[in-house]
């Protein structure tokens, strides 16, 4: 009967828990970005969204307003 011993040092050990971590967190955000996007389009499609509208901003500018003022100031001695 051959008994086969493995060997894992700390290092790949550290390894495995780094990548079992990075997975779980990963997943969990990749539901999260998920889920808003299956929420987003819900709402969009039964109307309760948020309404987009283009705003276009009224910029009125003046020449008073571009003009730099200058003051000269005289010195009475």
């Amino acid at each position: 009967m051959t008994i086969l011993l493995a060997y894992i040092d700390p290092g790949l050990g550290a390894l495995i828990w780094q990548s079992a971590i990075a997975t779980i967190v990963g997943f969990v955000f990749y539901l999260n970005k998920t889920r808003r996007w299956i929420v987003k389009t819900i709402r969009k499609m039964s109307g309760f969204g948020p309404k987009t509208t283009a705003i276009s901003p009224k910029i009125s500018i003046s020449p008073e307003r571009l003009a730099t003022k200058v003051e000269t100031k005289t010195e009475v001695r």
